[in-house]
Formats: structure tokens, sequence, C-alpha cells
């Protein structure tokens, strides 16, 4: 253990040196984004699994850590069901949004560009693999501590994170997912994973004890981007669910074709991976160290 500071500075250092860089392929938003507060801990009383979240933003035009980015995150509940959009993640029609906030916040990266968030392992509902939403905002002004607002900046990165399959097998066994009882749609049956090469943003977990764990991934972006809103191809709970059937693939694909692969040249991808998931699992237990 005392050689993870060590090990943390050197990747640092091989980050900043490397001559390969990838960009995370970007997916969907979805229908259900809505704008948050700057916060770590956005789980607001909810019951779930505890998840410690960390995120790590790679610039693609320099290949070191993005500081002071605002990684925006939202995810639904362990039944399935969005904050601000509850009714429609019952398919409730007609009775308009409410103002509720779980799961839903913005954090900083810090020095080592690293955003942290205290919130649950997601739920699931049907038609989609379990996942979390994420943008990555540049150049924002955090205009009040108190009451983590931020203005200004743009948008480098809309991305989609997700879990292994064999874990969330797990995971649905245990309250209060277990009360959800639906038909889980599996990595490999999501359309959207597939389009946005979900395997590079599945998030490594480390299970702290039977009822709490953390996690970490890496996310390539292109600061000076703003790439265009990648459109279609999610259908969220309570709007149009697609049972998660191979018949449905096509139909799924075919409303992905504005999907942006950002991933430039397949052949870096590989070494690229290799180095950010390593640094990554060390930086992960450097934080778990401290």
């Amino acid at each position: 253990m005392d050689d993870l500071p060590h090990l943390a500075a050197r990747c640092k250092r091989q980050l900043s040196r490397a001559s390969i860089c990838f960009l995370t392929p970007q997916a969907t938003e979805g229908p259900y984004y809505w704008n948050a507060t700057i916060r770590q801990n956005i789980t607001e009383g909810k019951a779930g699994i505890p998840l410690r979240l960390s995120i790590s933003v790679i610039d693609t035009n320099t290949c070191a850590p993005l500081v002071n980015a605002l990684v925006d995150l939202w995810h639904c509940d362990a039944v399935g069901i969005y904050s601000h959009y509850i009714a429609a993640s019952q398919g409730i029609a007609g009775t308009g949004n409410d103002n509720e906030t779980f799961f839903r916040g913005l954090a900083l990266t810090n020095a080592n560009g690293i955003a942290i968030f205290d919130t649950i392992y997601p739920g699931w509902y049907s038609g989609r693999a379990t996942h979390i939403h994420m943008k990555v905002h540049v150049g924002s002004n955090v205009t009040s501590n108190s009451s983590g607002t931020y203005s200004g900046g743009h948008v480098s990165h809309t991305g989609q994170l997700f879990f292994n399959d064999t874990l969330t097998d797990s995971v649905a066994t245990m309250s209060p997912y277990s009360t959800h009882v639906i038909t889980r749609t599996r990595n490999s049956e999501d359309g959207i994973y597939a389009s946005a090469n979900g395997s590079v943003t599945i998030v490594s977990i480390i299970q702290n004890s039977a009822n709490n764990y953390s996690g970490a991934v890496t996310v390539g972006v292109n600061s000076s981007a703003t790439p265009a809103a990648v459109g279609g191809g999610e259908m969220g709970p309570g709007i149009g669910q697609m049972p998660p059937i191979r018949n449905n693939f096509s139909i799924i694909m075919a409303n992905m074709t504005s999907v942006i692969l950002t991933t430039t040249l397949a052949s870096h991808v590989g070494a690229a991976s290799a180095l950010y998931m390593s640094c990554s699992t060390i930086f992960f237990a450097f934080l778990l160290y401290i």
C-alpha cells in the first residue's frame, strides 16, 4: 500500500506524456435529463447499495487529466424511477413533472481529473441495460458554492456508463432491487450499449462490504469540442418501453444512425485502454488508501 502514492504519480506522468489518446464514444442523452446542482452526495436518503463513484476525465488534446470540469450525472433509483419524471417513469401520462432531485448532481474534477459522487448502484427498467447518464461541461463558472450553481461553458461529452451483468445479477437479489420484478435487459441485448461501445465505460467495482461498493471509470473527452447531441435510441421507463428481445435490435440500431462514434483509430484503442484502465485502477486504489 505504501507504493500507491508513487504509482499514482507515475501514472499521472504517463498519461501526460502519452502519445495515444482515444475519445470515449458518445451515447444518447435520453428523455430524462434535467439541470442539477453541484454536490457530491446525490442520494437524498433513497434506498439502495451505496456506491462511491470516481470518474476520471482525460483531455484527449493533451492526454492529461482534465481539471475543473463539471461532470453531470443522473440515473434512476433502485426500482427504475427518475426524479423530476416520477409519473412518466411509471407510465402515467399527462401529470406533468415533479421537483424531486434524487440521483442528479454535478461534481468538479480535482487536480487528478477525478470527479467523485456518493450515490447507489443504479436500478433498471424495461428495454435498457443498467446504466448511468453523464455529461462533461468544460469552462463553466461555479457561481455559488452554497447553492451549487454554475453558468457558462460548453458540453464536450454526453455518454452513458454501464455495469457488469454478473454483478447486477447479484444486486438484483438484494432489497430494494428485488422488489422490482421485470425482465432485465442485459448489455448484449441493449442497442445503445452496442452503438456506444459500452464495454469502454463499464464501471470497475470494488465491493467494500456486502452492502457497500466503490467504482471507477475513465472517460476521454476533447475539451475544445462541442459535439452535436446523439439523437434517438432510448425509450425511457413509461415512454414506449421496448422489450429486450433480439427482434428489436435492428430497430434500435436504425434509430442510432446519428451516433457519433468518436473513437479515432481502432488500432489505438487497445493500447490506450490498457494504459487508462491500469491507471484508473491505481488512482482508484489510491483514493481508498488516502
